[in-house]
């Protein structure tokens, strides 16, 4: 039984094993289906939809997005498509290093959407041009805490107008559940083992008031939000002004 009290450290087989494509893309299937289902998309939609009423869009000029370790892809896609239907011409550029999950991202876009797929070491990636803001999902949990440490700082350099953080929130509870129906409904083995891993390696409260303070944040610079089920996500908005 994992130690809940803090951060585990096991690897996850997705971030060091190699598989064929068509196997790699099955999973990111496979999650993108749990990320319906646990409704992972409604923080990171609610901070959009809070910039555009505070009036932080930019008007002049099309919004630019970095989905950082975008994997499949269906953070962008669904920004995209709320942009689409509330008048905010935007645009999306996707890094993660792994290029399988690049062309499978691409492939999964229609035609003509203004979003771009790019394989990179994000630790490496300085965009020379203006990002407006940065987002992830189920990304920072992978990350020690040095890493994790020098990502928000990274953000904080490259994100005009803020960024958000979508991650998952350290708890037995989902941890046994995911352990349970992942292997019940015969999920691929990265799921059932990387599953209930992503939960044992997340984040409570706690934890992130250290790393934001650890990157040089001061208190109240960002906000740490619970969200159902099991959801702890990080927002940042800047004093910018579109």
């Amino acid at each position: 039984m994992p130690d809940f009290s803090k951060r585990g450290t096991t690897p996850e087989l997705m971030d060091h094993e190699e598989v064929p494509f068509e196997e790699h893309r099955a999973v990111l299937r496979q999650l993108t289906r749990a990320n319906e289902l646990s409704l992972a998309y409604r923080p990171t939609l609610a901070f959009f939809r809070r910039l555009k009423r505070e009036g932080r869009l930019p008007k002049d000029r099309p919004l630019v997005v970095i989905d950082a370790a975008s994997g499949y892809g269906d953070m962008s896609r669904k920004i995209d498509r709320w942009a689409q239907k509330n008048g905010v011409e935007a645009r999306f550029l996707g890094v993660d290093m792994n290029p399988l999950a690049a062309r499978a991202a691409a492939e999964a876009t229609p035609p003509g959407r203004p979003i771009t797929w790019l394989t990179a070491n994000l630790f490496d990636f300085r965009a020379d041009f203006e990002v407006d803001i940065v987002m992830s999902s189920l990304f920072t949990h992978h990350l020690p805490g040095p890493e994790l440490v020098g990502f928000i700082r990274w953000m904080e350099e490259t994100a005009r107008i803020g960024w958000i953080v979508n991650d998952l929130k350290r708890h037995p509870l989902p941890y046994y559940f995911l352990k349970a129906a992942f292997f019940a409904t015969r999920q691929h083995r990265f799921m059932r083992h990387d599953g209930p891993v992503s939960v044992a390696n997340a984040f409570r409260r706690g934890d992130w008031q250290g790393l934001l303070a650890e990157a040089g944040l001061s208190p109240g610079a960002a906000s740490i939000e619970a969200w159902t089920p099991f959801r702890l996500c990080v927002t940042r908005v800047t004093d910018a002004t579109s």
